[in-house]
């Protein structure tokens, strides 16, 4: 892992996540993501400006509108 991905999941770990969750997120958002989809309600909860975090429905439903 990157110094810079490593850094960014250090600060979402100051959060309660678990250090292999927040290693996927802070990849996700280095990656360029705009969303992050996880049925795991302690993630879910997490809020990032950099990134969406969103369960699976949800994101269905933003997909159809956006089709």
């Amino acid at each position: 892992m990157s110094s810079k991905a490593l850094a960014i999941a250090q600060d979402i770990m100051q959060t309660g996540i678990k250090a292999s969750d927040a290693a996927h997120i802070a990849c996700a958002i280095l990656a360029g993501c705009d969303y992050f989809i996880t049925t795991d309600k302690r993630i879910l909860k997490y809020k990032s400006e950099s990134i969406q975090i969103i369960n699976p429905t949800h994101f269905i439903q933003i997909w159809e509108k956006l089709s």
